[in-house]
């Protein structure tokens, strides 16, 4: 897959800041579904992680990470509960599409690594993960995967 560089506009996004094991994932995903049923909130994409831990240095139970949807602009901002509903500025990314089993993301993190270097872009934040469809809905070899690392061009 090929790497990109693209801007990311203001979005309103509904997270649960988390920590434990990332097999909570589909849980805390089926909960924001819920609330935005609840709450007649429309969810504008698909699910999407952003780690602050990484799993090469840190133990599987505690791993810290927001686990989100993108919701409609008009939903109201709040901070209050364990479900936040916050806005992201407009941000540069480099992003590639991951294709197969989230075993070997791990890959394709190597790969934006080593095309930042290449390219002189630096990280400057949390990298992000965007399912773009589930193990539920396709086989493992068929998973589709957004990767996205905030950047700016050095």
């Amino acid at each position: 897959m090929e790497i990109e560089d693209k801007i990311i506009e203001e979005e309103r996004l509904a997270i649960i800041n988390y920590k434990g094991n990332v097999e909570d994932m589909g849980i805390l995903i089926a909960k924001l579904l819920s609330w935005a049923e609840a709450n007649k909130v429309k969810v504008v994409g698909s699910p999407f992680s952003i780690y602050f831990t990484s799993p090469q240095n840190t133990k599987p139970d505690e791993m810290v990470y927001d686990i989100g949807i993108p919701v409609s602009k008009d939903t109201e901002l709040s901070e209050e509960g364990e479900i936040k509903v916050v806005e992201l500025l407009e941000h540069r990314v480099i992003s590639i599409i991951h294709k197969g089993s989230y075993e070997t993301l791990s890959e394709s993190y190597k790969e934006m690594v080593e095309y930042s270097i290449k390219h002189d872009y630096d990280i400057i934040g949390s990298p992000k993960e965007i399912y773009i469809n589930s193990p539920h809905e396709v086989q493992e070899e068929e998973l589709l995967t957004e990767i996205q690392f905030p950047v700016i061009k050095m």
